[in-house]
């Protein structure tokens, strides 16, 4: 309500107590007995008039118990069954108006059962069939337990008595009391076998089992694998059997070089086709093996074989590699040996990773290293082709095995390409090649290159002289020549032949030859030559044509007709590196001049 000078206002605002108040619950009292227990419990406040729903936890097996209290002083309480003699429990309680809405649970109150006075032991009995060499025999070996019900109670036993028969005929055997097994030898029928308890107080606990007749025609079981979880246990599942008429027995075992390990069995129920093991009794790293059998009227038939790991473990065997691989210039083919089903494993063999890393590579910060994965899914196959390599390098190589928690240690082994030729080969073939195409499609050709190469590598016919003979030659004539007389040379005529190149352009050219002698090229002329001599004094330039070629019958000798060319030359003194130069014409004697 609100209030001012301008009046008063009021509002108001309903709802329902059991959609906002969730009620208060004190345990009372706990009285156990032997096998039950009564809680009693107050719930605070007045809420005789609702009626309230209630639940009772009860530990450590968690098992909640659902009930409608209804009193009129607001106590409540619940008769707790089927729990152990001589065990400890806690029990908590809540309790909801509407079920939407709960109050806590109360702190939890411990309590014990109570001892009885004649314990009710229970005998668990199980066994083991194995095929002796004689296909008409078999070993069973029968193995016992006394489950006293209860955390602190012992039962202290006489002995055991052993008894099968089959077809009416039985045996006895006795077995003290520190004994749990014992081994018979029986054939292929169906036996009975009957073992009791005798306890010191002279009552006796039995329990009985049946070994069903030899069958080869028996279905095979169902072989699985089971997966780990994170508790460290098994949560095991199997097909319920209509023919399961009095429930099922699970067995396991230690696979693998381990720690001695007692076999150890578990019965349940009919219709029951669950069962959680803690992990607490088991040991990681260890493979164990979970034989499900369903118990029928002719006796237990092996239904499902399951494997698996409390725990699995990353550190497995490396495997063995197989040396030397092969290899190509640019693939390697690597083999290896490795038992994937050894039970000796810490873990489930998955597949292979094979790791190729280049030798010597290096590997620069901020850069992916020069490695690579490749993946082998199957575990049954131990062979991998890796391609992609270069010719001529050298690879490491890492082989692990992988299990689901990773790879295992690896085998290592250093590997080298090979060098490919072909690459080297297409090199050289690739110009001869090319060249024979050229000669192939020049080949129709042939006449006219085969000319045209004369013309340019071939000296013309008479040409192939010497330098050093027409040297000789030339300072020969020259002496000769300087020792006769112009009148004497009536029979040979003297001219200037046209030379090339131009006289000036020869004398640089001689300059440049070490003061050496060169012939310049000229028409040619049968008897007729052009020197250039260079030397350090005079210059001279003869030129000499003998008459004496042409025929003699022409002319007259006494009447000789001597004709004289006249002489022009370019030269000048700068043409001869400013020495002197002269021009001497003179006549050879046909009689005297003989080369």
């Amino acid at each position: 309500m609100v209030k001012n000078k301008l009046g008063e206002e009021t509002e108001s605002y309903s709802f329902n107590i059991s959609d906002r108040v969730s009620p208060i619950v004190e345990v009372d009292r706990v009285i156990p007995g032997v096998t039950n227990t009564t809680v009693s419990w107050i719930v605070q406040g007045n809420l005789t008039q609702l009626t309230l729903l209630c639940q009772v936890a009860t530990e450590p097996h968690t098992t909640i118990e659902e009930l409608i209290c209804k009193s009129l002083d607001g106590c409540c309480k619940v008769r707790l069954e089927h729990l152990l003699p001589n065990t400890r429990y806690s029990t908590r309680v809540r309790c909801s108006v509407n079920r939407r809405l709960w109050g806590k649970w109360t702190q939890p109150v411990s309590f014990t059962t109570r001892l009885s006075k004649d314990p009710s032991a229970i005998l668990n009995l199980w066994r083991t069939i194995k095929q002796l060499s004689d296909p008409h025999s078999r070993n069973v070996t029968l193995l016992w337990t006394l489950q006293v019900p209860g955390s602190a109670t012992t039962v202290i036993t006489q002995g055991y008595t052993v008894q099968w028969s089959q077809e009416g005929v039985s045996r006895t055997e006795w077995k003290d009391s520190g004994q749990t097994q014992a081994e018979v030898s029986i054939g292929q029928g169906q036996y009975n076998f009957t073992v009791q308890a005798v306890l010191h107080s002279g009552l006796t606990i039995s329990d009985h089992i049946t070994v069903p007749k030899m069958d080869d025609r028996e279905n095979l079981p169902v072989v699985r694998r089971l997966t780990s979880s994170a508790s460290g246990g098994f949560n095991l599942s199997w097909a319920e059997q209509v023919t399961a008429t009095c429930g099922y027995t699970v067995e396991w075992c230690i696979l693998g070089p381990a720690v001695p390990f007692t076999l150890q069995w578990m019965k349940t129920s009919k219709g029951v086709n669950t069962l959680f093991l803690h992990g607490r009794h088991f040991k990681a790293g260890c493979r164990y093996e979970f034989n499900i059998s369903e118990c029928t009227e002719n006796g237990h038939r092996l239904l499902e074989i399951q494997t698996g790991y409390s725990q699995e473990l990353k550190s497995v065997q490396s495997p063995s590699l197989v040396g030397p691989a092969q290899s190509t210039s640019s693939s390697v083919t690597l083999e290896w040996h490795y038992n994937e089903d050894n039970p000796a494993h810490s873990a489930f063999i998955t597949g292979y990773l094979v790791t190729v890393q280049e030798v010597g590579s290096e590997i620069l910060p901020g850069q992916a290293a020069n490695m690579f994965n490749v993946s082998v899914e199957d575990p049954r196959r131990k062979t991998v082709t890796i391609e992609g390599l270069q010719p001529s390098h050298e690879y490491a190589l890492f082989v692990s095995a992988l299990t689901s928690k990773g790879p295992g240690q690896p085998a290592s082994i250093t590997i080298r390409t090979r060098t490919n030729y072909s690459v080297h080969l297409a090199k050289i073939l690739a110009p001869i090649l090319l060249l024979l195409g050229c000669i192939i499609l020049l080949w129709p050709q042939r006449k006219l290159l085969k000319n045209g190469l004369k013309e340019i590598f071939v000296y013309p016919a008479g040409m192939n002289i010497k330098t050093s003979e027409l040297h000789t030659f030339l300072n020969k004539t020259d002496e000769r020549v300087l020792h006769h007389k112009v009148e004497d040379c009536i029979s040979c005529d003297i001219e200037i032949l046209d030379t090339h190149p131009p006289l000036n352009e020869a004398i640089n050219q001689a300059s440049s030859m070490a003061l050496s002698c060169a012939p310049l090229q000229a028409d040619y002329r049968p008897q007729s030559a052009v020197l250039l001599c260079t030397t350090p004094a005079l210059q001279q330039i003869k030129c000499i044509a003998n008459r004496s070629y042409f025929d003699p019958m022409a002319g007259d000798v006494s009447e000789p007709q001597v004709t004289f060319s006249e002489i022009k030359s370019s030269f000048e003194p700068s043409d001869c590196l400013q020495e002197s130069c002269s021009i001497i014409c003179d006549y050879i004697s046909s009689d005297t001049l003989q080369l």
